[in-house]
């Protein structure tokens, strides 16, 4: 005798199904590699963003024989209509990089380290004109007169510009001395050993652009 086996089908709620020739699509983390290259497109944007704002003259570097600290001078201009704020600088060329400015203490120019270095909104400051300088100390490589040396300008926001600056001799005069009456052997480092202490009077140009070409 034959028995028939009869089953009923399953019902399936149209809504959850799934058909098995669209497979299930599994959100994945970011790989490292996908990370890794999401970095240097943020580092280029805060690049951008900072070197619209902000315009580089006359940066050079007055050079030193036999490893003695160099003095960097640079004049920025700071088109935006917000105040922005050097906090720091870096070389590939130098161990260490300082904020510095000479002051009048008791008739005599002092160089002292500074945190920060503020550029108002529409505004040129120049370092030989305001005492500052970059104090750069301990070269990793060789360097001569007629050399460049790359600069990282490091802001308070996070931006940052990587400026190139020329390496003078150490007779070399300020572009900005002539207007100032800068006279010293050493401008914004007149506190050093051997230095003049002719210190001239500070000064922030107001500038009439808007916006740095």
């Amino acid at each position: 005798m034959r028995v028939a086996l009869w089953i009923a089908p399953l019902a399936v709620d149209p809504a959850t199904a799934k058909s098995d020739s669209a497979p299930t699509s599994v959100a994945s983390a970011p790989t490292s590699a996908a990370r890794d290259a999401a970095v240097p497109s943020a580092t280029a944007a805060r690049r951008a963003d900072v070197a619209s704002a902000i315009r580089v003259e006359q940066a050079w570097i007055r050079w030193l024989p036999a490893g003695l600290p160099a003095g960097g001078y640079v004049t920025l201009t700071n088109g935006s209509d917000h105040a922005i704020v050097l906090v720091g600088a870096a070389s590939p060329d130098y161990n260490q990089v300082q904020l510095h400015r000479s002051v009048m203490q008791g008739g005599l120019s002092k160089m002292v380290p500074v945190a920060a270095i503020s550029i108002p909104a529409h505004s040129t400051l120049d370092f030989v004109a305001l005492g500052y300088h970059l104090m750069l100390m301990n070269p990793r490589v060789s360097l001569s007169p007629g050399d460049h040396v790359p600069i990282e300008l490091r802001f308070a926001d996070g931006r940052f510009l990587v400026a190139t600056f020329d390496l003078r001799p150490p007779s070399a005069v300020s572009m900005g001395a002539k207007h100032i009456g800068e006279t010293d052997n050493m401008p914004g480092m007149a506190g050093m050993p051997g230095m003049s202490n002719t210190q001239s009077t500070p000064r922030i140009q107001q500038s009439t652009a808007g916006t740095p070409h």
